[in-house]
C-alpha cells in the first residue's frame, strides 16, 4: 500500500506566520526509522511536509482508485502543526476534508488531550483519578486549596515544555509568569505527587492493546519527574527506562484500566501513551496522555512495544493495520516495498535513465535503480536536494555485498538532507575558477570540470552545486583551457573531474584529449571517477582502452583516481576492470571520504584499505567529509576520525598505508595529525597555493565534537611557523 509520511520540520510553508509558533519537531532520526520500518514492511512510501503544499503533493501521490474513487493509501501522521491553536489537529483535519485515511488521533481526539485542563476534567468523568488542579492566568493569583510543592506548565504543551516544581508563593508567581509570557496562555498548576511514574503504551481501538507497563527510575534525583532536557537527552542523569515495571498484578491491573479509561474518554484513535504516578500509598494518578505517543528509538513506547515482541518495522506497520482497519475493516495490503510506481506524477526512475542519457555526449544504455520514494522530485528540487540517481548495478552489489545498510547512504536520500547547515563550496572552488571549468588551486595541478553528470548521485557530495545542473561551470571551451595550461608552466598534471568524466562519450574524452596532449610540459592525465563501483561495465568498451594507450604514447602517464568508500562496493566485474587498467599501464589510486554510519570503523576502513591493496590500487586519500550544505550528517568528529585510523593503521603494512588522512579546506589540503596531551589539534599543510607553506605543521585549541578546521577557536588565524608550532604556538 502507498504509505504517505507526513511531518512538520518548520514553519515555512505558511501563507503568513502568526500565532503562537509550535515548539516541537519530530527528529529526523525518528522519522527515517518509520519511512525505513514501513519500506521493509513492504509499503511503498513517500515523505511530505504538513504544510500548504501537502493536499496538492497528497492528491498526485495519493490519486482514487479508478471509478470506486476509494482512496489510493494512507497518510502515516507525525505532524505537531506548525503554529497556532490546537496544532496536533490541523494535519488530521486538512485530511479529514480532502478525505485521506490517516494513522492516529483526530482533531477531536488531539484537541482534547492537548488541553491539558479538558483532559482533567474528561479524566474525571471517567473515573481516573488525576492531580488536584488550578489553572492560573497571571502571576500573583493564588493556587488555592493546593499543596506545596507543584508542578507549574502551559496547558496547552507537551513534551514538559515550560515545565516548573516550585516550593513557595514566589517560585509559583515567578513561574506562572515565564509561562504565560513565553508559551501565551494559561498555567496549569497541579500538585505534585511524590512517587514512582509508568507509562502505559496503547496500540489499537477495538480490542486496545495494552502494551508492558515502563517504569521512569528517577533513583538519585530530587525532582523525580521528567524535563524537556531529559526527553531531548541533555542531562547527564536522565531516568532509565525499566520495562516491564515491577508492579505487582493487582496495581498493573489498576493502571492499565486508568490508561485505557483516559483513552477512550479523549477520544484518541491507534495509539497513545499515558502517564501516571503511583503515590507512596500505592494509589495511581494519571498526569496526561500523549495522543502521539513519540516513536523515537529511546522512548517508552517503542521500548514497551520491542517488550511486548515487535520490531520497530512490525511496530509501524501494526499502527498502519489498525488505522486501516478502523476505516475499511481490513488489514493493509503489503507488496511492492521500496519503489513508487512511475506514473505517479513523474516518480521512480524512468526521468532519471532518460535524463542521464540524453546528456549532450553522454553514454547510453546505463539501467538505473528504482527511486526508493522517500521524496518526490518536486521535493528534492524544493528544498536544494539533487535527486536520487544509482545504477542498478550499484544497488544489485551492494545488497549482494551484506552491507546493505551501511552502503544504501551512500546513495539514498534522507530527511538529515533537508534544511541542514553548510555551504555550497567549502573549498573555495569559485575562488580557484580561472577559466570556465579549469581550476588552478595548488601549482602543478590544474583541475578541469569536465561535466555536471555523474553515474550515480553521492549523498555527500561537495559538488551538490552543480551536479545534475545545467552548471555555467563545466568546462565549455578547451581550446582557452589548454592556453591558460600552456601559459603555466608550473601545470604538469590535468585531473579531469566533474561530475564523473566517464559518463562523456569515449569519442568526447578523445575530443578533450586533442587539446591537452599536445602539451609539453603536462606528464600525467588524470581520470576522477567512480564507475569502478557505479558502472564497471564502462571500461568494457575497447574505444576507453585505446583512450588510455593514446595519453600513454603522447608521453603523458595515463592514471585513475577511483572512489571506493567499502569494500562492500568491490564486486567482481570491479575486480575485472582493475586488472583490465592495470594491464593498460594505468596507474591506479584510490580515495576514500570517511562517512558516518558507512565506513566510520576501523574494521571497515582496514578491509577497505587491504582489499584495495592487493587488487594493485594504492591508498592515496582518506577526505574529511565536508561540511557541505545536507551532508553534514556524514561528518565523523576529528577525534574519532584520528582515533579510526590511528587503528586501522595498526592492522595493515607499510604498503597498505601510503594514504593521508586529510581534509580539503579553502586554505589548502591539510593532513589532521593527532589531538596532543596539551588538547590541540595538529595539522600539516598538505598542499598551499603558496609553495612555502606546504609542509608547515599548525595546531589549533581542539573542541570536542569538532568536525572541520572552521569549528575551532583561531581558525581564521594564519598558522606560524612550524618549529613555534611544535612548541606550542598557535
Amino acid at each position: 500500500m502507498k504509505v504517505a509520511v507526513v511531518r512538520n520540520r518548520d514553519n515555512h510553508g505558511v501563507i503568513s506566520r502568526f500565532g503562537q509558533p509550535c515548539p516541537e519537531v519530530y527528529g529526523s532520526r525518528s522519522v527515517q526509522n518509520v519511512i525505513d520500518g514501513l519500506r521493509a514492511g513492504g509499503h511503498t512510501v513517500a515523505f511530505f511536509e504538513g504544510d500548504k503544499r501537502l493536499i496538492a503533493n497528497l492528491e498526485q501521490f495519493l490519486p482514487p482508485e479508478g471509478e470506486s474513487g476509494r482512496p489510493g493509501g494512507m497518510v502515516f501522521n507525525m505532524s505537531y502543526g506548525i503554529q497556532g491553536d490546537c496544532r496536533y489537529a490541523h494535519v488530521p483535519a486538512m485530511l479529514e476534508m480532502a478525505g485521506v485515511p490517516y494513522t492516529g488521533s483526530t482533531p477531536l481526539g488531539h484537541a482534547l488531550a492537548l488541553d491539558k485542563v479538558v483532559t482533567k476534567i474528561l479524566m474525571r468523568e471517567a473515573g481516573a483519578p488525576t492531580p488536584a488542579y488550578r489553572v492560573l492566568s497571571r502571576a500573583g493569583e493564588e493556587a488555592e486549596g493546593l499543596r506545596f510543592p507543584l508542578i507549574v506548565k502551559p496547558r496547552h504543551e507537551s513534551t514538559s515544555y515550560g515545565l516548573h516544581f516550585v516550593r513557595d508563593g514566589r517560585e509559583l508567581a515567578s513561574a506562572v509568569r515565564e509561562v504565560v509570557e513565553e508559551y501565551q496562555q494559561d498555567a496549569l498548576v497541579e500538585e505534585y505527587i511524590e512517587g514512582r511514574e509508568v507509562c502505559v503504551g496503547l496500540l489499537g481501538n477495538d480490542p486496545v492493546e495494552l502494551l508492558p507497563l515502563v517504569e521512569l527510575d528517577f533513583s538519585g534525583r530530587e525532582l523525580r519527574a521528567m524535563t524537556w532536557a531529559d526527553k531531548h537527552h541533555k542531562t547527564a542523569n536522565e531516568p532509565r527506562r525499566i520495562c516491564p515495571a515491577a508492579v505487582s498484578e493487582e496495581l498493573a491491573g489498576r493502571l492499565r484500566a486508568a490508561a485505557l479509561a483516559t483513552f477512550r474518554a479523549c477520544r484518541c484513535r491507534d495509539y497513545a501513551r499515558v502517564d501516571i504516578r503511583i503515590d507512596p500509598s500505592g494509589e495511581p494518578f494519571v498526569l496526561e496522555i500523549n495522543s502521539m505517543a513519540s516513536l523515537g528509538a529511546g522512548g517508552a513506547f517503542v521500548l514497551a512495544a520491542k517488550t511486548a515482541g515487535y520490531t520497530f518495522e512490525a511496530l509501524v506497520c501494526r499502527i498502519v493495520d489498525v488505522a486501516h482497519q478502523r476505516y475499511f475493516g481490513t488489514a493493509a495490503a503489503r507488496g511492492g516495498g521500496a519503489a513508487v510506481e512511475e506514473g505517479a506524477g513523474g516518480w521512480g526512475a524512468g526521468a532519471q535513465e532518460s535524463a542521464a542519457a540524453g546528456e549532450a555526449g553522454a553514454i547510453g544504455g546505463v539501467e538505473y535503480a528504482p527511486c526508493p520514494g522517500v521524496f518526490s522530485p518536486q521535493q528534492l528540487r524544493g528544498d536544494d536536494i539533487p535527486p536520487y540517481k544509482a545504477t542498478r548495478f550499484y544497488e544489485e552489489q551492494i545488497r549482494r555485498s551484506g552491507h546493505y545498510e551501511r552502503l544504501r547512504h551512500v546513495v539514498e536520500p534522507s530527511l538529515a538532507e533537508v534544511g541542514g547547515p553548510g555551504a555550497w563550496d567549502t573549498s573555495g572552488e569559485g575562488e580557484h575558477t580561472v577559466v570556465r571549468g579549469l581550476q588552478h588551486k595548488f601549482g602543478p595541478t590544474a583541475l578541469v570540470l569536465a561535466t555536471d553528470q555523474c553515474f550515480s548521485h553521492c549523498r555527500f557530495c561537495f559538488r551538490k552545486r552543480l551536479v545534475s545542473q545545467t552548471s555555467e561551470e563545466v568546462a565549455c571551451d578547451y581550446g582557452l583551457i589548454a592556453e591558460y595550461i600552456r601559459e603555466h608552466a608550473e601545470i604538469t598534471d590535468v585531473l579531469l573531474s566533474g561530475g564523473d568524466p566517464l559518463v562523456l562519450s569515449t569519442e568526447q574524452l578523445h575530443r578533450i584529449m586533442d587539446h591537452l596532449l599536445p602539451i609539453g610540459q603536462l606528464t600525467s592525465i588524470r581520470l576522477g571517477t567512480k564507475a569502478l563501483t557505479y558502472y564497471p561495465p564502462r571500461f568494457q568498451d575497447t574505444g576507453l582502452a585505446d583512450l588510455f594507450r593514446r595519453i600513454a604514447l603522447a608521453g603523458k602517464t595515463p592514471a585513475v583516481v577511483a572512489h571506493v568508500d567499502h569494500f562492500g562496493e568491490i564486486g567482481e566485474e570491479t575486480e575485472r576492470a582493475v586488472r583490465k587498467l592495470l594491464a593498460l599501464g594505468v596507474q591506479l589510486f584510490n580515495q576514500m571520504v570517511l562517512l558516518r554510519e558507512v565506513n566510520d570503523d576501523a574494521d571497515i576502513l582496514a578491509a577497505t584499505l587491504g582489499k584495495l591493496h592487493s587488487l594493485g590500487v594504492r591508498p592515496y586519500y582518506l577526505f574529511q567529509a565536508r561540511p557541505v550544505k545536507g551532508a553534514g550528517h556524514f561528518q565523523v568528529p576529528l577525534r574519532r576520525g584520528i582515533e579510526i585510523v590511528r587503528e586501522a593503521n595498526g592492522r595493515l603494512s607499510g604498503l597498505q598505508k601510503t594514504y593521508r588522512y586529510v581534509m580539503s579546506h579553502y586554505t589548502g589540503k591539510i593532513e589532521i595529525l593527532e589531538v596532543g596531551e596539551d588538547q590541540r589539534l595538529y595539522l600539516r599543510y598538505h598542499q598551499h597555493r603558496d609553495p612555502r607553506k606546504i609542509g608547515l605543521v599548525f595546531s589549533r585549541p581542539y573542541r570536542e565534537g569538532a568536525c572541520w578546521l572552521d569549528d575551532l577557536a583561531g581558525s581564521s588565524e594564519a598558522p606560524c611557523a612550524a618549529g613555534s608550532v611544535l612548541d606550542g604556538g598557535a
